[in-house]
């Protein structure tokens, strides 16, 4: 019973990335086109701004909006879930970003931003079955590094390249619906954390070098949260903003149960959390329209 347990509370500390079996509510699909249509007609004004500066105007756009775990699961087959309503760390960081890039594009449709948000979530931004999704952090870094959403700049921070086995899913397969009763998915689910470990590219800034480094943070940065939980890479993320001159960050807080600007600093946050080991930090790149 107390290994029961002890599974169970580290899957709802990483449920930001890796989602429960919460299914999307009936009747929420106009709620989202109708909130789409609306911050479209508010960000236009700032459509010429630098990405990262849209990044942190969207971000406050969903400021206080509800936290909700695991939005993206359901039943049956894989599907792109939209949901502007309610929003984890994961979906939060990810709407931002394909938001405001399509705010840098000429096609402002709501079809083109649901293309957008699958090219982002998607690895090859095909849907593809529930493997085919970017579960890990590593990966969503990797993969839209690839597509040229970003650049990741951990190593220039000071990051180091640590060795860590990624495979928390697979050896957890129990706590996912979709791999639980399906070994075929657990072993596709399997083949993905073999490649992400076959590039050896796990690097993070130590927590105790965060605030030597905070002249070299940009607002807008997007900012992913090291953890020391077994076979894990990261288990939260969030949008880097000074506030007041503080070097902090937005995020959808668990804690807090909304969107939110952090009161601490970055550094402190980080310092102040037991499994936190560091962070990686990926800067967007502008798109040509």
């Amino acid at each position: 019973m107390k290994s029961v347990r002890k599974y169970a509370l580290v899957f709802v500390s990483v449920s930001c990335f890796l989602g429960s079996s919460l299914l999307v509510r009936a009747g929420g699909k106009k709620a989202d086109s109708l909130i789409f249509e609306n911050y479209v007609k508010t960000m236009a004004p700032n459509a010429y701004l630098p990405v990262n500066e849209l990044v942190i105007k969207t971000a406050f756009y969903f400021l206080n909006r509800p936290y909700v775990g695991g939005t993206l699961e359901q039943n049956g087959d894989e599907q792109l879930v939209v949901n502007l309503r309610e929003l984890d760390c994961t979906t939060f960081v990810e709407n931002c970003v394909a938001l405001s890039l399509l705010m840098k594009s000429a096609d402002k449709s709501f079809g083109h931003y649901k293309s957008v948000l699958q090219t982002l979530r998607y690895r090859d931004g095909m849907v593809n079955g529930y493997s085919s999704r970017l579960h890990y952090s590593s990966d969503w870094i990797f993969e839209n590094e690839r597509k040229g959403f970003w650049k990741n700049i951990s190593l220039s921070l000071g990051g180091l390249r640590e060795e860590k086995r990624i495979n928390f899913m697979s050896a957890n397969s129990r706590l996912y619906p979709a791999m639980k009763d399906d070994s075929s998915m657990k072993n596709k689910i399997e083949e993905c954390e073999n490649a992400l470990n076959l590039r050896k590219n796990y690097v993070i800034l130590p927590k105790e070098q965060i605030a030597s480094q905070e002249k070299n943070f940009r607002d807008g940065d997007i900012v992913f949260f090291g953890t020391k939980i077994n076979g894990l890479d990261f288990s939260h993320v969030g949008i880097v903003y000074r506030n007041n001159g503080v070097l902090s960050f937005i995020h959808a807080s668990s804690a807090g149960k909304k969107v939110m600007v952090q009161p601490t600093s970055l550094a402190d946050y980080c310092l102040r959390s037991k499994n936190c080991n560091g962070i990686a930090v990926v800067r967007l790149n502008e798109m040509k329209k």
